[in-house]
């Protein structure tokens, strides 16, 4: 920022090279009356920036080059900072034409034409802000997108520090993202390198490959169903709590095997009411039939016969109902 001389005399030397370099300087500059707000001088880079005639500018004062809503703040700011030389930052300004663009303002304090003044550098930093900002807004609905997913996720930088996590990963670690972010996870997780996260992990980081796996980590008891993606500068992991389904994928085994057992012990029931129970009963109706009926009772011999006989049936649909349960 130049610094005007005070009080200066047009025809002096220096005073003509001091306006010719605040004329001439391609950094936007004018001076405005620190009181009455009239702009008092403007060099050709501003007038090309704002888009007025060098008359029309000096007609003007600098609330006019700022919308109402910034109005108050820059009445305020000129009499709030009382350095000599002051960076005021980022303001949104207006041109000719209705345009509104954002500016770098730097001044200082000076007298000029024997007025209180401030000289002025209004740097043009509209596609910068307005790619910032748009920048700001496509990380806010990513954000939003990944705060609202039902899956968990967090991201990773090269030296496995975490740059982000979700709610939902919050709240399946059992754990608060202020506490987590900038940490090594393994280290905030230390039971973590057990099982296959970290190995599957590394292979994604130096590979540069996805991968997927299910995998416990054992200290919360939470089982997760794993994908894992390489980025530029880490990794980024989705994952899904799938606790509950291995529970039931326990259960359900622990019920086959039951049932497998019962199976079993039903086999074998069935194998010796076929084979042992019946094999005695099949001789004793043998037998009945070797009986003289003339050297015995021929009631008592009939009646032990339809007892065997009933026996047998009993036998015979105990062992094809054992058959039907097994099959």
């Amino acid at each position: 920022m130049i610094n005007l001389p005070v009080n200066a005399n047009p025809n002096d030397a220096e005073s003509a090279s001091f306006k010719r370099i605040f004329e001439e300087n391609p950094a936007p500059m004018y001076i405005f009356d620190l009181h009455t707000h009239e702009f008092l001088a403007v060099n050709a880079a501003a007038l090309d920036q704002y888009g007025y005639q060098k008359e029309e500018f000096l007609s003007m004062s600098a609330l006019q080059i700022r919308s109402a809503q910034e109005v108050e703040r820059f009445k305020k700011a000129i009499l709030e900072v009382r350095a000599a030389y002051s960076d005021y930052g980022v303001w949104k300004h207006i041109r000719k034409n209705g345009e509104e663009f954002f500016v770098h303002i730097y001044a200082h304090c000076n007298i000029f034409q024997n007025r209180v003044a401030r000289v002025v550098m209004a740097i043009d930093i509209d596609q910068k802000v307005k790619a910032e900002n748009a920048l700001k807004e496509k990380n806010e609905e990513i954000a939003d997108i990944l705060e609202s997913i039902t899956d968990g996720f967090y991201a990773m930088n090269e030296n496995w520090e975490v740059t982000y996590i979700n709610k939902e990963a919050e709240r399946i670690l059992n754990c608060k993202r202020t506490d987590l972010l900038g940490k090594n996870l393994w280290e905030f997780f230390p039971g973590s390198k057990e099982g296959r996260f970290y190995q599957e992990y590394k292979r994604a980081l130096e590979e540069k490959i996805s991968v997927h796996f299910e995998e416990c980590y054992a200290p919360l008891g939470v089982w997760g169903s794993m994908h894992v993606y390489p980025k530029k500068d880490g990794l980024a992991i989705y994952f899904v709590d799938i606790t509950e389904q291995k529970k039931n994928q326990i259960e359900q085994s622990r019920y086959m095997n039951m049932i497998e057992k019962q199976n079993e012990q039903l086999k074998k029931i069935s194998w010796i009411q076929s084979h042992e129970l019946r094999s005695p009963l099949s001789n004793i109706l043998g037998l009945l039939e070797l009986v003289n009926e003339n050297s015995c009772n021929a009631d008592v011999i009939e009646k032990l016969k339809k007892a065997a006989k009933s026996l047998d049936d009993v036998v015979r649909n105990i062992t094809e109902h054992a058959q039907k349960t097994i099959n």
